[in-house]
């Protein structure tokens, strides 16, 4: 369903949508602390984002030749797919980490 060439796409309702219900669960659980890990590949996108233009209004340069990461990669060569595989591999093991700090004691 839905695998590479994509046919659907989240759009901004949809991803407003799924943040809400992200941040409703964490704050019904009381553990909020554990989202940005759990959700470590969104995060690692937005930073990539903010430091680029962070570093283009200080420092007048990019630290990349283009933000996100996810386009760098594109950009660098790498297909579609592997993109795809390899954050699908990486938010696994954050969702895990996350969820191991969250519940166990």
């Amino acid at each position: 369903f839905n695998t590479y060439p994509a046919r659907i796409f989240l759009g901004d309702t949809g991803a407003l949508s799924f943040g809400a219900a992200f941040a409703v669960i964490g704050l019904l659980l009381g553990k909020v602390f554990a989202l940005p890990i759990i959700g470590g590949v969104f995060v690692i996108e937005i930073l990539t984002s903010f430091l680029q233009l962070i570093s283009k209004k200080y420092r007048g340069k990019k630290i990349m030749d283009v933000a996100p990461l996810h386009l760098l990669l594109q950009h660098r060569g790498w297909e579609e797919p592997k993109i795809v595989m390899r954050f699908w591999i990486v938010a696994i093991v954050f969702a895990l980490i996350g969820l191991m700090i969250a519940f166990l004691k």
